[in-house]
C-alpha cells in the first residue's frame, strides 16, 4: 500500500472513531426518555434502596422511603408497555408482578428540571389499626393508627409499636391507587411490665414526698379525722412497693406496704404525731402505649 493510501485509511479510521465516541458522549449526556425514566424508577423501587428511589426525583415521602425496610415482597419484573401524551406531561403504561399477580398501571410523568419524574398518583396507602397502642411500625417508619399513610407498592410487615414493649405482626399488600386496612393483634412483652413497674415506682416516689396531705392518684388513705384537728406534715416510708399486673389497656398494683407519719395538732389542741401502717397499699389505672413507650394514668 502506498504512503498516500495509508494516510487516507488512517484519516478515515480516525473519523469513524471520533464519530462513535461523539455518539457515546451524546448518549450518556442526553436526558432519559419518559419510558426510560419510568423503568429506572420501577427498578429503584424493586431494589428496595431508599436512596435509589429518592435519586429519581419522584414524589415519595420520607415515611414511605423509611418503610421500605419492612417490605417482605417488592415489585418484580417491571416493564414499560406503552407511552402516551406530548409536551411536558406523559403517561407511561407499565406492568410488574406483586403478590403472585401481574399488575398493569399507568404512571404520570412530568418534566422537572430537565428530567422526567414520576408523580405520587401511582402510590397506594395503608390504614393500620392495633389492639394496643396508638401507632404501628413498618421497617424504620412509625405510622399513626387509624390514619391513612401513603406507601410504595409492595407487601409489608406491620408490627405493633413500640417493638420493645409489644409483640404482634400482620402483613399487608399495598397496590397503586388503593387504600388497604390492616389490624395488628398486639400482645405484651415482659419488658412492658418492667417498664410499667418503673413508671409506677417513679410515680410513687413523687407520691411519698413529705407534704401537708396525701396527693391524689396515689392510693393513700389515712384515718386521721378523729385524731387530728390540723395536720402540718405527712412523712412516708415505703417498706414494699405495690407490684404491677399489666394488660394492654390498664393495670393494677397490689401488695404494697406503706407507713405514714402524721404531725399536727390533736383534737385536744396539743401537738400530736401518729404513724399509720398500710399492708394492702394498692392502685389501679389506665395504660397507653405510644410510639416511644408507655404512659400510666393512676385513678
Amino acid at each position: 500500500m502506498s504512503r498516500r493510501l495509508r494516510w487516507a485509511a488512517a484519516i478515515a479510521a480516525a473519523v469513524v472513531v471520533a464519530a462513535v465516541g461523539g455518539w457515546i458522549v451524546f448518549a450518556s449526556l442526553r436526558s432519559p426518555s419518559p419510558d426510560e425514566a419510568a423503568l429506572a424508577y420501577l427498578h429503584a423501587v424493586e431494589s428496595g434502596d431508599p436512596k435509589a428511589v429518592e435519586a429519581t426525583g419522584a414524589e415519595v415521602s420520607a415515611t414511605a422511603l423509611a418503610a421500605l425496610d419492612g417490605a417482605t415482597e417488592r415489585i418484580a419484573r417491571p416493564a414499560v408497555t406503552g407511552t402516551h401524551g406530548t409536551g411536558e406531561n406523559r403517561r407511561v403504561e407499565v406492568s410488574f408482578r406483586l403478590g403472585g399477580e401481574e399488575h398493569d398501571v399507568t404512571l404520570s410523568m412530568s418534566a422537572v428540571n430537565g428530567r422526567w419524574v414520576v408523580d405520587g398518583s401511582w402510590l397506594g396507602a395503608v390504614t393500620p389499626s392495633t389492639t394496643a397502642g396508638t401507632a404501628v411500625a413498618i421497617g424504620a417508619a412509625t405510622l399513626p393508627a387509624g390514619d391513612d399513610t401513603v406507601l410504595l407498592p409492595g407487601t409489608y410487615a406491620v408490627a405493633a409499636a413500640p417493638a420493645a414493649l409489644l409483640d404482634g405482626t400482620s402483613e399487608v399488600t399495598v397496590l397503586p391507587g388503593e387504600t388497604t386496612a390492616v389490624e395488628v393483634d398486639a400482645s405484651l412483652r415482659p419488658e412492658a411490665t418492667e417498664a410499667a413497674q418503673q413508671h409506677l415506682d417513679d410515680h410513687l416516689t413523687a407520691c411519698t414526698t413529705p407534704a401537708p396531705s396525701p396527693p391524689p392518684g396515689c392510693g393513700i388513705r389515712l384515718p386521721w379525722g378523729l385524731e387530728f384537728r390540723d395536720v402540718s406534715e405527712v412523712r412516708y416510708r415505703i417498706e414494699q412497693r405495690p407490684t404491677v399486673t399489666l394488660t394492654t389497656h390498664g393495670f393494677t398494683a397490689a401488695g404494697g406496704v406503706l407507713v405514714a407519719t402524721v404531725t399536727g395538732t390533736g383534737q385536744d389542741g396539743a401537738p400530736r404525731t401518729t404513724s399509720y401502717r398500710t399492708d394492702d397499699w394498692s392502685l389501679r389505672g389506665d395504660v397507653e402505649f405510644t410510639a416511644e413507650g408507655l404512659r400510666l394514668t393512676v385513678w
